[in-house]
């Protein structure tokens, strides 16, 4: 009698090795259809119109969801630009940690690239970290000031972008009741943007 033993598990090894470039296709296509989600990082310096804003918020890495919707229309962070007036809200990822959820800022007078005066009442410029539910708004304001730099402000191109660099300091808006949960204020340093002009 003859054992046919070592035929079969050949056959067996054959049949797997054949059917390995197919299990790694699919791991791929998986890979496509669930992407691995980037760290949680500042954003390079560019002046590009990519969307992006981070910074950090008392130490720690601030960046702002920068996803689409199913019509390609990104959801944030947003630049609106109109007759010298500045615009941006930004907010958070899921992934990033911390009490604040959403940054505003608010500039007049906006003519081009310079440095932008933050909380000071006369320049008319504010800054606004808002935290979760509404819990809190920190404001920039007579003690708390900082600067808005512009370093690109492209408003004519085929994608109209503003981008440039900030740091502030933010307390709670006055009169409001702080929660003993949150910091007494807000220090953003490193803060960066490049991001696409609504039209």
């Amino acid at each position: 009698m003859h054992n046919f033993q070592p035929t079969a598990t050949l056959l067996k090894r054959t049949g797997f090795l054949l059917l390995l470039p197919l299990l790694m296709s699919c791991e791929d296509s998986l890979d496509d259809l669930y992407p691995k989600v980037q760290p949680v990082q500042v954003p390079a310096a560019t002046q590009a119109g990519l969307n992006t804003f981070g910074c950090r918020v008392n130490g720690q890495v601030w960046e702002a969801n920068n996803a689409s919707t199913l019509a390609g229309k990104v959801i944030t962070p947003t630049a609106r630009y109109d007759q010298g007036e500045l615009r941006i809200d930004a907010f958070r990822r899921l992934q990033v940690a911390g009490p604040v959820t959403n940054f505003h800022f608010s500039l007049s007078s906006v003519k081009g690239p310079g440095v932008y005066e933050l909380g000071v009442s006369e320049a008319g410029n504010s800054a606004e970290l808002k935290t979760a539910n509404g819990l809190m708004n920190y404001v920039s304001d007579g003690q708390h000031t900082g600067t808005l730099t512009i370093t690109r402000l492209d408003t004519t191109g085929a994608q109209a972008f503003v981008a440039g660099r900030f740091e502030l300091q933010a307390a709670p808006r006055h009169g409001a009741r702080r929660s003993a949960e949150l910091p007494a204020e807000m220090q953003v340093t490193e803060g960066r943007f490049d991001i696409q002009l609504s039209r």
